[in-house]
């Protein structure tokens, strides 16, 4: 019987999976692990990891970033309303600035999206690859938001720090302290990362839209120089 390998070098993971979904799901299973086994143990695991097994935590990081970002996804809807996420293209819908997005798409298709959601999708469809960067910022903001997830689930894991490095119920208050302000600060970035990428990914849709229309002379130019 013939026997069949899988090349994994020919698996190729985008740039949203990578940033959105294995080092969310990585960072959960480093802090579960750290919580569990302690920190020696952990870096002794990690130290030890042969290429199977590494393949196999890619894997495992990969399906539980899905779980990390619904759970942040859902949770930040729930504290802050279902448009939170959309409050970019709903800010800008809103402003001056979306006036030429409107007769824009008058003018091209004739119709009048006073929804900015079915305006945000056409704007999208139309645009095609003028907005290639809008996977990064999407990505970038996706990965700030599970931090906010991750800075929750890593109580567990500070505590256990202190647990095992202190000696005392001073020190152990202390230290617990010291780990929690830090990361009270990586969740507060991370909100504010979160935020701005967020925007950039929704207003600059309509921006790259208008960029990616010809010229409004353009025809005639080009007539003027082949006559």
């Amino acid at each position: 019987m013939r026997e069949e390998s899988v090349n994994l070098s020919n698996v190729k993971i985008g740039i949203y999976e990578f940033l959105g979904l294995v080092i969310p799901g990585m960072l959960l299973l480093c802090e579960g692990w750290v919580f569990m086994r302690g920190w020696t143990r952990f870096t002794r695991g990690v130290s030890g990891l042969t290429a199977v097994s590494f393949t196999l935590l890619l894997i495992t990081s990969f399906l539980l970033g899905h779980f990390v970002q619904e759970l942040a996804d859902a949770s930040l809807k729930r504290l802050c309303g279902e448009r939170f996420f959309k409050k970019g293209r709903d800010e800008f819908w809103a402003s001056a600035e979306a006036e030429p997005v409107k007769s824009a798409i008058w003018t091209e298709s004739g119709l009048a999206l006073g929804d900015v959601d079915s305006a945000f999708d056409y704007c999208l469809t139309r645009s095609g690859d003028a907005f290639s960067r809008r996977d990064i910022f999407l990505a970038t903001s996706d990965l700030s938001r599970s931090f906010l997830v991750l800075a929750v689930f890593g109580v567990a894991p500070v505590c256990r720090l202190a647990f095992d490095r202190t000696h005392s119920a001073h020190a152990f208050i202390l230290f617990t302290a010291c780990y929690l302000a830090l990361l009270s600060l990586a969740a507060r970035l991370a909100w504010i990362r979160m935020v701005r990428f967020r925007r950039f990914s929704e207003s600059g849709v309509f921006r790259s839209y208008l960029g990616s229309r010809p010229a409004r002379n353009a025809g005639s130019g080009e007539l003027g120089r082949n006559e």
